[in-house]
């Protein structure tokens, strides 16, 4: 697929097959990630893959997450066990997660950079996915910066999740999406 045709094409897809994709593929789809630019070659990236039953490590880190979220915000007994279960059942709705995490810099600026260089990684990913034919929804939330899930990924002080990019094959097609075009979004400055 040229590159053109994958960047305009690719669409964030929520539902996927739970059919198993190689090992080979995901490490193809890493191997991509790795190639972003990040200033200095500082190499930010941590990748943390669940498959298979693995995905049940992250699904009881993301429900004790909910858990800990809701009682801190006083939420009743029942409430808290449905939002636990609800969190939980997000580490399935794909066969593959990759969890992007960016390491923090040696200051502020490094730290925002090797975010953005992250960021980057994850499109690349998204772009390699896609043109091996898999779907891709890159999501966080609340529960990804909780203090619980920093303990669970081992992350230092700014480090920080910058992705859980969930990866499958598409269930159906993907309609086109539409985009405002660029010249509603730009300011030229020329001489």
């Amino acid at each position: 697929m040229e590159v053109r045709e994958a960047i305009q094409s690719r669409r964030s897809v929520g539902r996927v097959k739970q059919d198993p994709v190689p090992k080979e593929i995901v490490e193809e789809i890493l191997n991509s990630a790795v190639h972003a630019p990040n200033h200095k070659i500082t190499e930010p990236w941590r990748f943390h893959v669940f498959t298979g039953k693995g995905r049940g490590e992250f699904a009881r880190a993301r429900a004790e997450t909910a858990r800990l979220m809701a009682v801190a915000e006083g939420e009743e007994e029942e409430y808290i066990a449905g939002r636990a279960s609800r969190e939980r059942k997000k580490a399935f709705r794909a066969p593959v997660v990759i969890t992007v995490i960016s390491k923090g810099g040696r200051d502020e600026v490094e730290t925002l950079e090797n975010y953005a260089a992250c960021a980057a990684a994850v499109q690349n990913m998204q772009l390699t996915a896609h043109a091996l034919g898999l779907a891709t929804i890159w999501r966080t939330g609340p529960v990804a910066y909780h203090p619980y899930m920093r303990g669970f990924f081992g992350l230092e002080n700014d480090d920080r999740v910058a992705a859980y990019l969930y990866l499958g094959y598409a269930e159906e097609t993907q309609r086109p999406r539409k985009r405002e075009p660029v010249s509603d979004w730009t300011v030229w400055h020329e001489g």
